[in-house]
């Protein structure tokens, strides 16, 4: 009988994880409570129409694959007896808990959005984790054109439904603002001539500047090119309070707004701080190896389990919460378990791409590279990000549709 890889979380740790592991050689299990796994880099894009909700995410579940999948949670983990003690997340059926066995231990669960206590965030603010968060903020975008364009609202009700706000100058937030800058520009001033003028995008960030990982010349040149644009970058704000339909910081008081989208901040999941083992200060993510097996809190790994993910971090060898680490972990565990070798990691640095709208770009390390050439290395990085063939190919068929028809939302004809 195969030897049984339990894995849990379907994030890119997970699914790489799933993907790549020898299925003659092991009985693959994942446990999450989604189904797909969110391609995170292409959220923002799919938030904003450039192309199909469905193309930002990839099904666990598939035709000719032995990986099996339980839509479930996993409340408890009992490292001595290697079992795991779930709970349907289904919204039908029973919730009766059930047992799973295992020999080895995938643990890549994620982390959750952190909101830092803020009063009203988690009720109002709208969040870029996965397909569902993206497809929320599109209806919400259209909800507030439509709600600005009935005819008894005036000109000083228009300004504050049309104001969009990010939290967050990192790359999501960034892209994200950027996005919505390009579908207001491109097609809902021709879908709503009469209010378009009145929206506006700000991006606030208690940081002192947005994108901290890029150069500083290349900050500057993401800061001049969202003021050339209009788009307001607000640093040094702290928000107080989320309402509804306003933002409350302690620099400028109540601002009226019509979506506030929350794209900073990580914490651990419940399970993850259940877990008697070694932790990271600060955010506590699980210490590892460089094998990357969780260490006990004696500072001992545990050889039949691994920690990758946002979940996990190495010691001494921190690295950031990127999708780009997660999947080369998951490569890197597969190869351990289809090789039967334990292996230090060694994470390989890719150029960190950020758009800031209107096919422009910044590429970390390259300050020669901007604009239309950074757009395209974004848009190649975007395209290596999709997971399979029929992804890619009818990203680039969209692409080439919108180009002459406008954007799925907003088609001219």
């Amino acid at each position: 009988m195969a030897p049984i890889v339990f894995i849990i979380g379907s994030g890119w740790a997970g699914y790489t994880v799933a993907r790549s592991l020898d299925s003659t050689k092991y009985d693959v299990t994942v446990i999450s409570p989604e189904p797909t796994t969110p391609i995170t880099p292409l959220l923002a894009s799919a938030a904003c129409g450039q192309f199909s909700l469905a193309l930002a995410e990839e099904p666990i579940r598939r035709k000719q694959s032995n990986v099996r999948y339980r839509k479930a949670f996993v409340k408890r983990i009992d490292l001595e007896r290697r079992t795991c003690h779930c709970e349907s997340s289904c919204d039908v059926g029973g919730k009766a808990g059930f047992e799973i066995a295992y020999d080895y231990l995938v643990l890549a669960p994620g982390c959750v959005a952190n909101t830092f206590n803020t009063p009203g965030a988690p009720e109002h603010a709208f969040f870029v984790k996965n397909v569902r968060d993206a497809a929320a903020i599109r209806a919400r975008i259209f909800d507030q054109f439509e709600a600005a364009s009935l005819p008894n609202v005036s000109a000083e009700e228009c300004k504050g439904l049309l104001h969009f706000v990010v939290v967050g100058g990192g790359p999501t937030g960034v892209e994200l603002a950027a996005e919505l800058y390009d579908l207001m520009k491109d097609d809902l001033t021709y879908m709503y001539p009469e209010v378009a003028k009145y929206a506006t995008v700000a991006i606030h960030d208690v940081a002192p500047g947005i994108l901290s990982p890029f150069d500083e010349k290349l900050k500057e040149h993401a800061m001049a090119s969202f003021k050339h644009r209009e788009v307001a970058i607000k640093t040094g704000s702290h928000i107080e309070k989320v309402g509804r339909s306003s933002l409350h910081t302690k620099e400028d008081g109540e601002i009226p707004c019509g979506m506030v989208v929350w794209a900073t901040g990580n914490k651990q999941c419940p399970l993850v701080d259940s877990l008697e083992l070694s932790k990271a200060d600060g955010l506590p993510r699980l210490l590892t190896d460089d094998c990357l097996r969780p260490l006990d809190i004696n500072g001992s790994p545990l050889d039949h389990v691994f920690a990758i993910g946002d979940a996990a971090d190495i010691q001494d060898g921190s690295l950031p919460t990127t999708a780009e680490v997660a999947t080369q972990k998951g490569e890197h565990v597969a190869k351990m378990l289809n090789t039967d070798q334990r292996l230090p990691f060694e994470y390989k640095q890719h150029a960190m791409i950020a758009y800031i709208g209107d096919q422009d770009g910044v590429i970390a390390g390259r300050e020669d590279w901007t604009g239309a050439s950074a757009w395209l290395a974004w848009r190649r990085k975007n395209l290596q990000w999709a997971r399979g063939w029929r992804t890619k190919v009818m990203l680039v068929m969209t692409w080439f549709l919108n180009s002459l028809y406008g954007k799925e939302v907003a088609r001219k004809r």
